[in-house]
């Protein structure tokens, strides 16, 4: 019989993992897998008083938690790091009453959940490709002549937040604007601020939230052929609708952006995968299941216990914080064979188990478009830009930001194509 471990209020740990879990700096900011890696060996679930949560790496503690709803709520899932003070809580009233699809459960969850699955099923983004397709052409031909950019700040972000506004018909040129406003939000959910930055990014987020109801309310008067008309079916309301519309630009873009960012650098940093993807563009939809996998966007995400629990010999009271890192989880050497290789191939015989979208009820809603769109783009990118490749000598550094990791810049250089 396995030994249990209970660990209440006083939250018995090893205090060297628990100190040394540093996620927002360096080395664990740039390169968390080492740490994982002991994780998963000396102690796979631990507290870390810094996001006041017990930390689970394995993959099965993991896929554990997301199999059951129940037991783990996802209810407060996105405060995850400190409190927000009487000045913050001040600005976000100003705003609507907070409700997620993220940060949800049950019957609510499935109510907020089901009219989004209906507009991003997979069958029915075969037609926003077009759309993709021309969004990235228009992408490159803004930087094609220079033979050099910031691949992330020029293509891989503004990639998938245009697809998004153009699938909700906002005005291009609110695109900075919204920009901002989106990774202000993500800040204030997933980062340790200042009061005054914390301040700063709950007006955004409040801006942006009454930009979304200004278009819903333009949509229900004059509806069109968008997402957003077409939502107005749903039994959702102006404030839900909002919110939710707001969830899906700031988690959505995101992590696509990540997404493009990670496999470009994976792939260049090898020139052979590069070349042998713009030769066969086939092997572009496995290669990015192995990029989800091996440097997974959405990091992690907060879940709550509804009652005393058991995993992996440790007793979980009622009320504990469990951070599940999807990260440590896709390197876990119990499933992947050398786990810490990239290999394009990965998956090519093998079925798709990473659980770079979640798992289950949470399962991630846009998972569809995202890979439609990170499909999209290294498609567009290997058909034009075939000597593609990373610029030398660059420090490339991460975002520190609890739940997306991406690249904050990754400068690319190529051969100016000849003018015919």
């Amino acid at each position: 019989m396995t030994e249990q471990h209970s660990i209440p209020s006083e939250k018995k740990t090893c205090p060297h993992i628990s100190e040394e879990y540093q996620p927002f700096v360096n080395p664990q900011l740039d390169d968390p897998y080492p740490f994982y890696k002991r994780a998963r060996s000396e102690e796979p679930i631990f507290y870390s008083p810094l996001v006041n949560a017990y930390v689970l790496t394995r993959y099965n503690d993991v896929l554990s938690v997301l199999k059951d709803p129940i037991r783990f709520s996802s209810a407060n899932s996105l405060q995850t790091v400190g409190d927000y003070p009487p000045e913050v809580i001040e600005v976000l009233r100003q705003g609507f009453p907070f409700i997620s699809l993220i940060n949800s459960d049950g019957e609510q969850h499935k109510r907020f959940r089901d009219p989004f699955l209906k507009v991003f099923a997979s069958e029915r983004l075969v037609v926003v490709e077009d759309s993709i397709r021309a969004i990235a052409n228009r992408l490159i031909d803004s930087f094609i002549n220079d033979g050099h950019a910031d691949i992330v700040s020029q293509f891989a972000h503004p990639l998938p937040l245009e697809v998004i506004l153009t699938m909700y018909t906002v005005p291009l040129e609110k695109m900075a604007e919204i920009k901002e406003c989106g990774n202000s939000t993500s800040a204030l959910f997933s980062t340790p601020l200042t009061k005054e930055r914390q301040i700063e990014c709950a007006q955004r987020y409040v801006a942006l939230q009454h930009f979304l109801a200004d278009l819903i309310e333009k949509r229900r008067i004059a509806p069109g052929n968008d997402l957003i008309s077409e939502l107005q079916t749903s039994d959702l309301n102006t404030p839900e609708l909002t919110l939710l519309l707001c969830e899906m630009i700031i988690a959505g873009h995101k992590t696509t952006a990540s997404l493009i960012g990670k496999s470009l650098k994976l792939l260049l940093e090898n020139p052979k995968i590069w070349q042998s993807l713009c030769d066969d563009p086939s092997l572009i939809p496995v290669a990015l299941e192995e990029v989800l996998r091996y440097d997974t966007p959405a990091q992690s995400m907060i879940r709550v216990t509804t009652q005393d629990v058991s995993l992996s010999g440790v007793t979980l009271p009622k009320g504990t914080r469990v951070l599940v890192l999807y990260g440590s989880a896709n390197r876990d050497e119990s499933q992947y064979t050398h786990a810490d290789d990239f290999n394009i191939e990965r998956f090519q015989q093998t079925p798709v188990n990473h659980l770079a979208f979640s798992h289950g009820f949470h399962h991630c809603t846009g998972s569809s478009l995202a890979r439609r769109e990170g499909r999209i783009a290294l498609e567009t990118l290997s058909l034009r830009l075939p000597n593609l490749r990373l610029c030398p000598n660059q420090q490339l550094t991460h975002i520190p930001t609890l739940l997306d990791r991406g690249y904050a810049s990754l400068e690319v250089e190529w051969d100016i194509p000849q003018q015919p």
